[in-house]
C-alpha cells in the first residue's frame, strides 16, 4: 500500500483541500484531510522526501508533523487489518483513515441518574404506564436518598454499604414495608445488570444485594359473599351496579384489571374470550361461564362489552359495594416493616380492590376441585411461585384434599 497527498485543485490561485490518497495495486482511496494551503506552498515532491509544506509556510513544521502523523497511523490500520484478516476488502480502509483523521470526540462518561433515566426511556416502548411510574418513584427515592445522607450516587458506590444505607433510608425515614423494599431492590438489581450488559460499570457487588420478600395475607371473597354481591339489588345504585358487573366478570375469568379494560366485543369468540395479555403479550383463550356470559349480554348492545372505569375509581367504588352489601366482617393485614409487625384491622370491603377478583377466582376455583395447572392455564400464570401468591388455602380446600387423598373421617355418633 502506497499512501500520498495531493492538492484538489494545484493551479488554483487561493487556498485549496490537501486530499490523502491510499493506493493498493489498482484500488485508490481518496479522502479529503479537512486541511487546506495556498499551491504556492505546497511541495510537489514532497512524497518522496517527507516534507509536503515548503518551509516558507508559517506553522510547516508542525503541519509536514501532522500530516507525517496521520500516513503513520493509516499504515498501523492498514497492517491491523491484515493481521485480523489477510482477505480484507481494501476500500474497508475508508472508514480506519476518516476515524484517523477525524478522530470522534469520547463520549462523557454518563453519571449514575443519567444511565437510571436512560433506563426508563428505553424501557417506555414496552413497559406499562404504571411499571414506568415505578421506575420513576424509585429514581425519585435515589435522589432524596443523596440528597438527605449526602451519599454520592456512582456505579463504584452500589456496594454493600449503599445497600445498609438505602435500605434503611426505605424503612426509617419513608416508612416503606418489606415487600416494598424488597421491589426495590429488585428493580435497581434490574437496572445495574442492565448497565452492566452495556459497559457503564463492571462492579458485581449488586448482585449480593438481598431483601426478603414475605408472603401476604389474601384477600378474597367466599362464595357467598360473590353469591350475594352477585345477586344484590342495585336499581337504585346504577353507579355501583355497573362497577359489581365489571368486578363479577373478573371474579368469573381471573384476568386482570388491565386486559378486562382492554375488552373489545371483537374478542368475544361465542363462549370464550380470544385475549392477548396486556401485561405478558402472551394469548389465552378464556372459557366463559353462564354469569361471565350474563354479564357481557347486558352490555351487548353498548359500545363497549363493560362499562370499565379508571383502576382507581373502581377501588373506591368496590369499597362502597362492599359496605352497601354487607361484606363487613372484621379482617386483619399483617406486614413486616423492619423489626415491626403491623396489623391493620378493619372491615372486608375495606380491603377489596379489583385485584381481589382474581384472587377470588383463583382460590374458589380451588376450593371447588379444579386443578392447580388448570385455573393457572386460565389466570395466565405460567411461573408456579408467582401463581402461589395468589392462593388462599382455605379451610374447605384442606379438608376437601385430605378426604381426597385419606378418605372421609366419620363422627362419631353420641348414644
Amino acid at each position: 500500500m502506497t499512501l500520498n497527498y495531493y492538492l484538489d485543485k494545484p493551479n488554483l490561485d487561493g487556498e485549496t483541500s490537501i486530499y490523502l490518497f491510499a493506493r493498493l495495486g489498482k484500488q485508490t482511496i481518496k479522502v479529503k484531510t479537512g486541511r487546506q494551503i495556498h499551491p504556492t506552498y505546497w511541495n510537489t515532491k514532497a512524497n518522496i522526501k517527507g516534507n509536503h509544506v515548503k518551509g516558507n509556510f508559517k506553522g510547516a513544521p508542525e503541519l509536514n508533523d501532522s500530516l507525517t502523523d496521520t500516513k503513520n497511523k493509516v499504515r498501523k490500520a492498514y497492517n491491523k487489518r491484515m493481521e485480523e484478516n489477510p482477505s480484507f476488502r481494501f476500500p474497508e480502509l475508508k472508514e480506519d483513515i476518516v476515524s484517523v483523521l477525524f478522530p470522534s470526540e469520547p463520549e462523557a462518561e454518563k453519571s449514575f441518574l443519567e444511565c437510571f433515566d436512560e433506563y426508563i426511556r428505553i424501557h417506555g416502548a414496552h413497559r406499562s404506564h404504571s411499571t414506568l411510574l415505578k421506575y420513576r418513584g424509585i429514581y425519585n427515592h435515589l435522589v432524596s436518598f443523596s440528597e438527605k445522607t449526602k451519599y454520592v450516587l456512582s456505579f463504584q458506590g452500589m456496594d454493600m454499604r449503599f445497600f445498609d444505607d438505602l435500605r434503611n433510608y426505605l424503612v426509617m425515614d419513608l416508612k416503606h414495608k418489606d415487600n416494598t423494599v424488597w421491589k426495590t431492590f429488585a428493580t435497581l438489581k434490574a437496572f445495574l445488570g442492565w448497565a452492566l450488559d452495556r459497559g457503564y460499570h463492571q462492579s458485581l457487588a449488586f448482585k449480593k444485594f438481598k431483601t426478603p420478600q414475605k408472603d401476604v395475607d389474601i384477600i378474597y371473597l367466599t362464595k357467598q359473599e360473590l353469591d350475594k354481591l352477585y345477586s344484590f339489588d342495585l336499581s337504585k345504585h346504577p353507579r355501583l351496579d355497573r362497577v359489581r358487573d365489571v368486578f363479577c366478570f373478573a371474579c368469573a375469568t381471573g384476568q386482570r384489571y388491565s386486559d378486562v379494560a382492554a375488552l373489545r366485543h371483537s374478542d368475544i369468540k361465542g363462549n370464550r374470550w380470544v385475549l392477548r395479555q396486556v401485561k405478558t403479550d402472551s394469548a389465552n383463550n378464556v372459557p366463559l361461564s353462564p354469569r361471565a356470559m350474563a354479564i357481557l349480554e347486558k352490555y351487548e348492545e353498548e359500545p363497549l362489552p363493560l362499562p370499565v372505569l379508571s383502576n382507581q375509581k373502581t377501588n373506591d367504588y368496590l369499597k362502597e359495594l362492599g359496605e352497601l352489601v354487607g361484606i363487613d366482617e372484621p379482617t386483619s393485614m399483617t406486614t413486616r416493616r423492619g423489626g415491626e409487625r403491623l396489623v391493620d384491622t378493619r372491615p372486608k370491603y375495606d380491603f377489596i380492590t379489583m385485584h381481589t377478583a382474581r384472587r377470588t377466582f383463583i382460590t374458589l376455583s380451588l376450593e371447588g376441585g379444579m386443578r392447580a395447572e388448570v385455573v393457572m392455564k386460565v389466570s395466565g400464570h405460567t411461573n408456579y411461585q408467582t401463581f402461589k401468591k395468589y392462593i388462599k388455602i382455605t379451610d374447605n380446600i384442606k379438608e376437601m384434599e385430605m378426604e381426597r387423598v385419606w378418605g372421609k373421617v366419620e363422627e362419631e355418633t353420641v348414644a
